[in-house]
């Protein structure tokens, strides 16, 4: 049977040699990143890179031309990659002296060094003034580099992570560990993964059993099935015979899963090292010795931050609810740490257990001072006394009138 009319022999033979002229044009995409071909990386890194190196006239162009290209390394898209490449190849009209630093556009770095160190002028004066523009930008990043280092580490001290003195009692997922805080995210994030993987394998466990009772149950079922046929019927038994093969693999994941309970119960067990305990010891002993300091500090008047919080801090919510308006001023009076004056009547009212009970004699003298004291204030009676008498009659209204209002 004819299939309709077929291509003449000059009509094949012209179908053949276009393709064959077409085929190289073609475009084949390369199975690696353009990044490790070699005709990428040999004329960035060896032509321009080094080109751009060898004919920088300063160390600051230099020191441009690195931080560039340090800056675009980590480039991986095609249209990316292309541009910063035309700039490093071209200088275009923008520079950092936002002046024209080249007069044609298309003049290319090497080209600008070259003419420059051969003893162009004009071009050498251009790129000393850009040069100098570089150090100045240099001389500013260095000192904010010093400034934001010394931030960084103003911040990472006071977010160190110090021991309190306690116990990170051991468990299956972590060995015994001083209590750190605030805890790095490092000892969290152990912790937290193996807690989840002890999950995933208790039930990747009971799957396990399951599968293995599945394969059980249909042996037996296989079995019964092929006692009852008898040599009747011919029945080929799928799982009864090969119960070994079937359960094997399931065995195998078991078998790993369960070797790693050892080792977890071998990190809930370990016991804490002796120079651990130390440590930890050491530390409770210094922030009790800290806490003593800081109330001291706070007795002499010194306002701390607990200071604040506890006198902030008020009885629970149901006993706030039952108290008097009366009580709630006093609970708020007790909160402080003073321990003489009306602050030391309120606390023996409400029962507290005062340091130095006998503190509140020091506001009236000593004995042996009682004399000198009466005396005094005797003197400052009489000189206030004196002074009213000496007033005029305007000084006195105006001080009458200023206590008025």
């Amino acid at each position: 049977m004819q299939h309709g009319h077929q291509p003449s022999r000059e009509s094949l033979a012209f179908r053949a040699n276009l393709a064959r002229l077409l085929s190289p044009l073609r475009r084949v995409r390369p199975r690696v990143p353009f990044y490790d071909i070699a005709a990428h990386r040999i004329p960035t890194l060896w032509s321009l890179y080094r080109g751009l190196l060898r004919q920088a006239p300063t160390d600051d162009i230099k020191w441009r031309v690195r931080m560039l290209f340090r800056q675009n390394q980590h480039l991986t898209g095609t249209a990316a990659t292309r541009k910063n490449l035309e700039k490093g190849y071209k200088v275009g009209r923008r520079c950092i002296l936002r002046a024209v630093l080249f007069n044609e556009d298309s003049l290319k770095f090497l080209a600008a060094f070259q003419r420059a160190n051969a003893g162009d002028e004009k071009q050498r004066a251009i790129l000393q003034r850009y040069s100098q523009a570089l150090a100045t930008k240099s001389d500013k990043e260095y000192w904010k580099h010093l400034a934001r280092n010394e931030m960084a580490w103003q911040i990472k001290l006071a977010n160190r992570p110090i021991m309190t003195g306690g116990f990170l009692r051991p468990t299956p997922a972590n060995r015994p560990l001083p209590r750190l805080k605030p805890q790095p995210w490092a000892i969290t994030s152990m912790i937290r993964k193996r807690r989840a993987a002890r999950e995933r394998q208790m039930l990747k466990l009971a799957e396990l059993q399951e599968s293995l009772n599945d394969i059980w149950h249909e042996a037996k079922f296989e079995a019964g099935v092929a006692r009852l046929a008898g040599k009747a019927d011919s029945f080929t038994p799928v799982f009864a015979s090969h119960v070994q093969d079937w359960s094997q693999p399931l065995e195998t994941l078991r078998r790993d899963i369960r070797e790693t309970f050892p080792r977890a119960q071998q990190r809930r067990d370990e016991p804490y090292p002796p120079e651990m305990l130390d440590a930890i010891m050491a530390a409770r002993r210094e922030k009790i010795a800290n806490k003593t300091r800081e109330r001291e500090r706070e007795r002499r008047g010194e306002i701390l931050r607990r200071t604040i919080l506890r006198q902030n801090k008020g009885p629970p919510a149901h006993v706030l609810s039952m108290m008097t308006p009366e009580q709630r001023k006093m609970d708020k009076i007790a909160r402080s740490v003073s321990e003489v004056g009306y602050v030391a009547r309120v606390k023996r009212k409400l029962g507290f257990k005062l340091r130095k009970p006998d503190a509140w004699k020091a506001e009236i003298g000593h004995p042996e001072d009682k004399e000198r004291l009466n005396r005094l204030s005797g003197a400052i009676r009489e000189e206030s006394a004196r002074r009213v008498r000496e007033e005029s009659p305007r000084e006195q209204e105006a001080r009458l009138g200023h206590g008025r209002c």
